[in-house]
């Protein structure tokens, strides 16, 4: 399989919110290396790899949540090393602050060179601080939303559909319609992390054809076909591309600090290389878990990865998951 780009990853930044569907499992505090460390690593290594493999993309991003005092030099940092956060923040899990503080971020963030940020709202207030798990993060969101606006910094704000939550489009909507922002959009979750858990909540195509007009001009654009349409199309295929990433940790940042990024790269391709060969192919574990009747939409993306979770929990879990991104992990695509 081609590797075509190599993520970085350091969890170092804690997250406010619990969200019910984290495809981290973030657990309210950093499990990644410290700041300065992953990003000296991550400079010799996309240094490395710009020169030996220039072909591959390679890049660094923070996590579990960009609510960090550092900020401001991971975006210049991202924007030395072709980073995702040079330009784009999801700004979600963020503790409260005065409205002058919200401001100051803004100003910062814009003047930084990020061009859009990312607000994701789960429905109405209500329901948006349960999914949470944070007591007041709607209204923390609105406030950054609206501090945002003030500072002329461009926001989106997205917006997973879940069966339970299709009764506060309408509220949240209301909540949104005075504030500048550009056409909501809306996607299924996947079911990564504690998404997992979530399952039943996948919508169906019938659920889907019904939602309002709005809803569904900004659904994502990504083909979503039902269980049953994606068996009976002749698609379903083996991905043929891969995205690598390594997640840095205390424990394991010494190990690789000295090793060159060509074996660093080496060693991610050998072990999904190895996890890969001991899963059946798409065509197998369609045969084995597809649901003919099932009418819940998906990427297929996302149904291979059902399909994929399902055999490993029929393995008793022995076999190491590549789509868990707690740790290293491989994106298909």
């Amino acid at each position: 399989m081609k590797t075509v780009s190599f993520g970085i990853a350091s969890y170092c930044v804690p997250c406010s919110a619990h969200c019910r569907y984290c495809l981290l499992s973030s657990c309210g505090k950093a499990t990644g290396a410290g700041y300065d460390e992953s990003t000296a690593f991550a400079d010799r290594v996309i240094r490395e790899l710009d020169e030996k493999r220039p072909d591959l993309n390679a890049f660094f991003y923070i996590g579990y949540c960009m609510d960090t005092p550092r900020l401001f030099d991971y975006i210049r940092f991202s924007k030395d090393h072709h980073s995702p956060g040079a330009r784009f923040l999801q700004m979600n899990g963020f503790r409260s602050r005065t409205d002058e503080a919200f401001d100051e971020l803004m100003k910062g963030v814009r003047d930084n060179g990020v061009e859009q940020i990312d607000l994701t709202f789960y429905g109405d207030k209500n329901y948006h601080d349960r999914f949470a798990g944070c007591k007041g993060d709607f209204d923390i969101l609105l406030r950054m939303l609206d501090a945002a606006n003030r500072a002329k910094l461009p926001a989106i704000v997205t917006v997973p559909l879940f069966r339970e939550n299709l009764d506060g489009m309408d509220a949240l909507s209301e909540a949104l319609k005075d504030r500048k922002i550009k056409q909501p959009f809306y996607y299924l979750p996947h079911n990564k992390g504690r998404g997992r858990a979530l399952q039943e909540q996948r919508l169906t195509k019938q659920e889907f054809d019904s939602l309002p007009k709005k809803i569904r001009a900004g659904f994502s654009k990504t083909p979503h076909k039902t269980e049953a349409q994606w068996l009976a199309s002749g698609e379903v295929k083996d991905p043929e591309t891969r995205n690598l990433n390594l997640v840095l940790t205390p424990e394991n940042l010494p190990r690789y600090a000295d090793m060159p990024a060509e074996e660093i790269l080496a060693e991610l391709e050998a072990l999904d290389d190895s996890c890969r060969a001991r899963m059946p192919g798409v065509a197998e574990l369609a045969a084995r878990y597809g649901r003919p009747d099932n009418q819940q939409l998906f990427r297929f993306r996302d149904l291979l990865l059902r399909w994929q979770q399902e055999y490993i929990a029929d393995n008793g879990g022995t076999l190491y998951d590549m789509q868990d991104e707690s740790h290293h992990f491989s994106v298909y695509k």
